[in-house]
C-alpha cells in the first residue's frame, strides 16, 4: 500500500516529526505512490527526493506535488550515491518489494547518524483486512517485519497508532480500491466488498480505521 485512502495524511505526518523524518535537510521517500504524504512532507523539507517503481503514480505525485524532485526506481536498487540522505523514509511501502535488499540500500544511501522510518500496516487494521479482500498481504507483512527484525539495522524507537480514512460512501470507497489494484469495475467483486464491509456500508461518510506501525532505524 504505498499509497492509501483520501483524507488521510496529517495523523501520520505528524507522527513521523515525533520521530524526526526533519532531523537533516536531504530526506528520501522510498514508495512515494500518488504523493498523498509527499504533499505533506514537501511543506517542510529543506530538499526532498521522492521513488516510485509506477510510472503513473509518479506523473499524478508530480501534479500534485512541487518543489520535489521525483525519480522512478525501486527500494532495492536506489540510484543515489552513499550517504547522500539524513533520513531515509519507507511510506507503507517497505512489504512490496524484497525488504531485505530495501533495508540493505537503505542503510548505505543515508548518512552517519541519519534515520530510516519504516511506516507498515498492521496484518489486523480495519483498513488492511480489506485489502487482503483483493490480495492477502499477510505474508509480505510479516516478512517486512522479519527483515527489520533480523537487519543490522538498530531499532532505536518504534509505535503504533490508528489513523482514520474517509471517504463520501461506500461506492467511492469501492471506486478507489479497484483504482489501486489496476481492475475494471467487476459487479460480483464489488458485491463481496460490500458485505466485508458490513453494516458500514451504509454509513455517509464511511469512516475506516486503518492500524499502523513506525519504526526509527539507524545504521
Amino acid at each position: 500500500m504505498s499509497s492509501m485512502g483520501i483524507g488521510m495524511g496529517c495523523l501520520e505526518v505528524t507522527k513521523l516529526e515525533e520521530f524526526g523524518v526533519f532531523g537533516g535537510p536531504n530526506l528520501l521517500e522510498v514508495g512515494c505512490g500518488d504523493g498523498r504524504i509527499t504533499a505533506q512532507l514537501a511543506e517542510n523539507a529543506t530538499c526532498l527526493v521522492a521513488v516510485d517503481p509506477s510510472e503513473k503514480d509518479l506523473l499524478n505525485a508530480a501534479c500534485r506535488v512541487g518543489k520535489v524532485l521525483f525519480s522512478r526506481a525501486s527500494g532495492v536498487q536506489l540510484p543515489f550515491a552513499d550517504h547522500s540522505f539524513d533520513t531515509v523514509l519507507f511510506t507503507l511501502s517497505l512489504h512490496h518489494q524484497d525488504s531485505r535488499l530495501a533495508l540493505k540500500d537503505a542503510g548505505r544511501v543515508v548518512a552517519p547518524g541519519g534515520r530510516i522510518l519504516v511506516m507498515e500496516p498492521a496484518v489486523d487494521g480495519e483498513a488492511q483486512q480489506l485489502f487482503h479482500f483483493f490480495e492477502d498481504e499477510t505474508a509480505a507483512l510479516q516478512s517486512a517485519m522479519a527483515a527489520i527484525a533480523d537487519s543490522p539495522l538498530r531499532v532505536i524507537q518504534a509505535t503504533q497508532f490508528e489513523a482514520d480514512w474517509q471517504f463520501e460512501s461506500k461506492h467511492e470507497f469501492s471506486r478507489y480500491m479497484f483504482a489501486y489494484h489496476n481492475l475494471g469495475w467487476n459487479a460480483q467483486t464489488e458485491a463481496g466488498l460490500f458485505r466485508q464491509l458490513g453494516p458500514k456500508a451504509a454509513d455517509q461518510p464511511l469512516v475506516l480505521k486503518d492500524k499502523l506501525k513506525l519504526l526509527c532505524l539507524t545504521v
